[in-house]
């Protein structure tokens, strides 16, 4: 209001040199009086008066602007309509008065908040703060600048757009990626930069994340605009870029709706259901409407972390949850299961999928990966389950290892299974599942934040990889579009270079490999290959609806030969038999088993011969 009243004295000032007399200011005060009325009520409906001044934005002159103009209309309608006709010319200003202070009035105020913010700017721009770069000079950018000026220096943008170069937003200027960016770099000490790229294919996200990764800066992104909190950006929700802008390739994404049309209103047991692929199944599931859904699992800690997460879980809530503990190796226990619950899908995610440790343990790989299997495979026939899925892996085609061998046998079971029961037995196949227990990626993520050194096997050493999304979706779509003997896998693109993905692991927290963090390759564990290969020699595919999921026809096992082989296997770890014994059996039973760097090499010679 003291603005306005300003305003209006410097409009008399001008306009009248008599102004100071006594008449002229008594006029002057009963002009002010209808202003002021007017003023107030603009200011009321549009609250410009609310804004922390200090954070004055291009929203908060909007605001100014429309209390300003209602209240010149306002002024009008008083001057041009009811002024005469109740006798209140006096208190009314002349069109040009009121146009002049209208024009001067937005002109003040908004020159006064945007001095305030600038004097509260420049009394912190005395406080050291990091530089940063924020890449991408579009409308996401100029908003990540609002969100981080508070708490960084931002030194340019970078953006593709030659049109930007050279120009400026807030005092930053815009660069291209081909200008100097590494003297800039050096100058101003930075070691972040933000993308804020959001129109941008993953190919291009990606390319965009190299050449960052090049200035040797540590990588953070803005999310996607739509997942923005209550549609607006906060510091916390900028993130060190996801570990799935690593792949090689585009991640694969499809229908969920269609398992919905076949879980919907049905019980469904999740074996493995503390698991990462488990436990994402599940998360999966309750989206789609199951009546109930049983997660069965041995370990007990994650399975309670699971169910304390389902209990927060709004979409759970019509959908009753029961937690087993239990393994599937106990034939009794899953018995009992069977019988209290007419189960209509089995998704079998439970195994033992660590490669040295099931070396070291080949007991245990054979009594969960292989009988475990078997029990449930037999219990869902016995039982009349209209499918069921089991997860297996890539290290399952011509394994070097006791893990991938008694995953084939898995496949083998339920594949020969299928030929013999009313149940559909349906296999997915994928390659390693990234930021899953245990796997690499979380490794490397923990020796990068102890200082290294970060180790890897083999300098050649390569992987498929895939996201915990990505796998269960391909679960989920396995139990919708199969019939039964069926192995699906998916095209999952190049490998990945294990050592490539260390160096970009390291580069991407804004380290310098074999400078900051050192690499160091420590030779392959036992039964660990080089490669890995989603199809053995025998095996070809054909398409299906997706273009991305193919089904692998793979060499059809006589069931009672298979089944024959299992039995052997029993026999041996009820007799307590040597692990000698027990792999060679194995390996009869797949005969494209060959061990690598394993203490099992010797049984290869007397199983061929």
């Amino acid at each position: 209001m003291l603005i306005i009243s300003t305003s209006l004295f410097i409009v008399y000032l001008f306009q009248d040199k008599r102004f100071l007399h006594d008449f002229t200011l008594f006029q002057y005060f009963r002009g002010l009086l209808s202003v002021l009325i007017f003023a107030l009520i603009g200011h009321l409906i549009f609250k410009p008066h609310q804004g922390v001044i200090r954070y004055t934005s291009i929203h908060d002159i909007k605001r100014v602007l429309f209390s300003r103009t209602l209240s010149g209309i306002l002024n009008q309608v008083f001057i041009l309509l009811f002024a005469d006709m109740f006798n209140l010319g006096n208190y009314a200003l002349t069109q040009n008065t009121a146009l002049a202070n209208y024009i001067l009035s937005c002109f003040l105020l908004i020159v006064f908040r945007i001095s305030i913010k600038y004097v509260f700017n420049l009394g912190k721009s005395n406080t050291p703060k990091p530089s940063i770069l924020i890449y991408g000079a579009g409308e996401a950018g100029y908003i990540t600048l609002d969100v981080l000026a508070s708490s960084y220096d931002v030194a340019a943008f970078v953006d593709d757009n030659l049109r930007k170069k050279g120009k400026f937003y807030q005092g930053v200027k815009i660069l291209h990626p081909n200008d100097n960016i590494d003297k800039l770099i050096s100058k101003h000490q930075i070691h972040q930069v933000v993308i804020s790229v959001q129109n941008c294919t993953p190919k291009e996200k990606r390319e965009i994340v190299d050449r960052c990764m090049d200035w040797g800066l540590e990588v953070k992104s803005v999310p996607p605009i739509e997942d923005w909190v209550g549609g607006e950006l906060t510091k916390s929700q900028i993130k060190t870029i996801h570990i799935e802008d690593l792949l090689g390739r585009d991640t694969i994404q499809l229908e969920g709706a269609h398992i919905g049309e076949k879980v919907k209103g049905k019980t469904v047991l999740v074996t493995g259901a503390a698991g990462s692929i488990g436990s994402e199944i599940v998360r999966q599931l309750i989206l789609s409407k199951p009546a109930r859904i049983i997660l069965l699992d041995q370990a007990e800690t994650p399975m309670y972390l699971v169910e304390q997460e389902l209990d927060g879980n709004t979409e759970s809530k019509s959908i009753q949850l029961e937690m087993v503990i239990t393994d599937v190796n106990d034939k009794i226990e899953l018995k009992k299961i069977f019988e209290k619950f007419q189960i209509d899908f089995i998704f079998h995610a439970a195994a033992y999928k660590h490669v040295p440790s099931m070396e070291q343990n080949p007991v245990q790989a054979i009594k969960v990966n292989v009988l475990g299997t078997r029990n449930l495979a037999d219990l869902a026939d016995q039982y009349h389950v209209e499918s069921m899925v089991m997860v297996s892996t890539d290290k399952a085609v011509n394994p070097t290892n006791i893990m991938g061998a008694t995953k084939r046998a898995a496949e083998m079971y339920v594949q020969s299974k299928n030929q013999h029961s009313s149940t559909s037995y349906i296999t997915t196949r994928f390659g390693n599942v990234l930021d899953s227990n245990g796997s690499v990626i979380p490794l490397f993520k923990k020796q990068i934040a102890s200082g290294g050194p970060v180790t890897v096997t083999h300098q050649d050493i390569t992987r498929y990889f895939m996201t915990i999304p990505e796998a269960c979706q391909l679960v989920l779509e396995a139990a919708f579009i199969g019939n039964g003997g069926e192995i699906f896998v998916f095209d999952m693109g190049e490998s990945v270079r294990i050592a490539d993905l260390a160096h970009k692991m390291i580069r991407l927290s804004g380290f310098v490999p074999d400078k900051d963090i050192k690499i160091e390759y420590v030779g392959l564990r036992p039964g660990e290959k080089l490669y890995e290969e989603l199809l053995n020699d025998d095996e070809f595919v054909q398409p299906t609806h997706h273009e991305k999921i193919m089904i692998s026809k793979v060499i059809q096992h006589d069931f009672q030969s298979v089944q024959d082989k299992i039995q052997c296997l029993e026999d041996l770890v009820s007799q307590s038999a040597d692990e000698m014994s027990l792999v060679k059996c194995l390996k009869e039973l797949v005969p494209e088993f060959v061990s690598q760097n394993s203490r099992f090499q010797s049984l290869d010679a007397r199983v061929l011969n």
